[in-house]
């Protein structure tokens, strides 16, 4: 099967299609429109149109029923078509990362198959509500939105491994977080979180910068697969003796906790040959 690939061409106007493609990349042009005829590719396994200057996709996506991956990512759009949600052999890649999306459809969550989603900078206030349906996640990224709470089906995503909701305005976590037990990665920067996670007992990497954390919890010793660990920024004015028995701990920061007592003991984790910074 034909493959299509235009990248970096300065392209205005999308390439003729002559045959019938496998993938189709025109990554990196200066595209606005989509003829008719893309549409009709139903062969397509890989649809790339990132970095263009597209304001809008039409509803006929859904017609391209053997799609496997897509690529929508820096452009201008607004609304992703309801159609998406036909689109079930989607399992590698959905990314619609850095475009204008206020709202995702919910028809998104009829991708079960889906493995990696990625809808980075954008303007949304919240998920659809049934996300958790999107069970073959293992990867989300989220972050630069403007989300404030998730949605309680987002713990039946079982089996995400790496999470970024990094520069939201997310006040808490649903109280079933502890479901997500594969998860190794979690990213929370730049939110308004008051309680660190510490159900979560497969994470290796937890960045808590820039958020309202006032006191670390004793139960933190129950993150004994933690390897890095972010703390910068926060409202922490005492350490627990807890912390010192995460064993595997390699890089541990404490920065711009302006009243925070530095206990002698840290220094131990130092002896250890992990990286400490305050």
């Amino acid at each position: 099967m034909a493959r299509l690939i235009t990248n970096n061409q300065q392209l205005s106007s999308f390439p003729e299609l002559k045959t019938s493609y496998s993938e189709i990349s025109v990554f990196n042009n200066d595209i606005e429109d989509l003829p008719d005829e893309l549409w009709e590719q139903k062969e397509l396994h890989n649809l790339n149109i990132s970095a263009n200057k597209l304001s809008s996709i039409s509803e006929k996506l859904g017609q391209l029923v053997n799609l496997e991956m897509i690529d929508f990512g820096h452009n201008q759009l607004a609304k992703i078509p309801e159609s998406i949600g036909q689109l079930t052999r989607l399992e590698s890649f959905v990314y619609l990362h850095n475009n204008l999306l206020e709202k995702l459809p919910e028809s998104l969550t009829q991708l079960s198959k889906l493995r990696y989603l990625n809808i980075s900078q954008n303007k949304l206030t919240n998920l659809p509500e049934d996300i958790g349906n999107l069970g073959e996640l293992v990867e989300l990224k989220a972050e630069r939105n403007q989300l404030t709470e998730l949605p309680e089906s987002f713990t039946r995503l079982s089996k995400l491994i790496e999470v970024n909701l990094s520069d939201n305005t997310i006040n808490s976590l649903p109280e079933d977080f502890y479901k997500l037990e594969k998860l190794r990665v979690l990213n929370l920067e730049d939110n308004r979180i008051s309680q660190l996670p510490t159900d979560n007992t497969a994470l290796t990497e937890l960045h808590m910068r820039n958020n309202k954390i006032a006191v670390l919890p004793a139960e933190i010793l129950r993150l004994q697969q933690l390897r890095k660990l972010d703390l910068r920024g926060n409202l922490l004015k005492t350490l627990p003796d807890e912390l010192l028995e995460l064993s595997l701990l390699e890089r541990l920061d404490l920065r711009w906790n302006l009243d925070l007592e530095i206990p002698d003991w840290v220094n131990k984790f130092r002896e250890r040959g992990c990286i400490v910074y305050y």
